[in-house]
């Protein structure tokens, strides 16, 4: 049980660093247009993290969760962490990919590269 709370408190850490990268791309998105001023870009950037994408938020937490859970609760051989971290994060970015070539939103893309550098980051603590 211990070593499950381990995997979940890594989680957080990784979903507020992707929060926060979402959250800094989606107002320098918003302000660069110039029909913004500062105000409306934090605004417009509130509004896309809290309400536009809360379905967003809560199904990548059930995802990430039930992974962490799968991957690392079974099998808690050291040597194979690189793998299942690699893995988890080619099944979380597909979704992201996806939406970046359909969309031409470039948010995604950076929340591609925030969660592959968050997997590696989090395989120390795993």
């Amino acid at each position: 049980m211990k070593e499950l709370f381990k995997i979940l408190s890594t989680n957080w850490i990784n979903v507020f660093v992707i929060f926060i990268a979402v959250y800094i791309s989606a107002f320098i998105n918003a302000y660069s247009n110039k029909i913004f001023t500062f105000n409306q870009s934090i605004f417009s950037a509130n509004y896309l993290i809290f309400l536009y994408g809360i379905l967003f938020w809560i199904g990548f937490l059930i995802v990430i969760g039930l992974l962490d859970i799968l991957l690392f609760s079974f099998n808690r051989e050291t040597r194979f962490t690189n793998y299942k971290l690699a893995f988890e994060w080619l099944l979380i970015s597909l979704p992201f990919i996806y939406w970046l070539v359909k969309y031409d939103q470039w948010i995604f893309l950076c929340l591609k590269s925030s969660s592959f550098r968050l997997v590696y980051f989090s395989s120390d603590r795993i």
